[in-house]
């Protein structure tokens, strides 16, 4: 099959460019090196880790204004030292049931490429040093890898690419995103 008959059959063209935008976000993102620092918190009954560097702050998920005709991993706003930001629930884009935050519930600051946002965390559990072996993921969204999921851990921890996870295109709400 030749690349211009793939441009006039659009579900082909819609598969080869989620497929280019996940290999492109791959490629600008970089692994975490042996010793770099892993927040380790959860979600439910699933264990995560981001890298240290992109954590800005984490604190007490308290008030937030939930925003109405929003897809269901935007939890609201919340207002984190005078600015605005969207908290998000990843578990849906995990395909996770999503849950109403709990009192004990965290807001874990991310600040990658430009974009902050704020994640729901159920607890931080630790924070430790990366040994950068990691067993490929089998967490699959309607089949398709999910490209900021960079592979497990020794310790059964879902190693996530916060700026991956910020750039993707599923948290673009009305074209614009969070």
């Amino acid at each position: 099959m030749v690349v211009n008959d793939l441009r006039h059959d659009p579900v082909a063209w819609r598969i080869l460019k989620e497929r280019a935008r996940a290999l492109a976000t791959q490629e600008m993102t970089a692994a975490t090196a042996p010793g770099d620092e892993l927040l380790i918190f959860r979600l439910g009954d699933g264990s995560y880790s981001l890298p240290a560097q992109y954590i800005r702050e984490v604190q007490p998920f308290r008030a937030y204004t939930p925003l109405p005709s929003t897809p269901p991993f935007v939890v609201g706003l919340v207002n984190v030292g005078g600015r605005l930001l969207a908290a998000l629930d990843i578990r849906p884009l995990l395909d996770i049931s999503p849950a109403a935050p709990q009192p004990q519930s965290l807001l874990l600051v991310l600040t990658a490429n430009g974009v902050e946002a704020g994640l729901l965390a159920d607890a931080v559990v630790e924070v430790r040093r990366s040994d950068n072996q990691l067993t490929p993921a089998l967490s699959t969204t309607a089949g398709r890898a999910i490209a900021w999921v960079r592979g497990v851990d020794r310790h059964l921890s879902l190693l996530l690419d916060p700026p991956a996870l910020l750039a993707d295109p599923r948290l673009a709400v009305n074209g614009a995103p969070q």
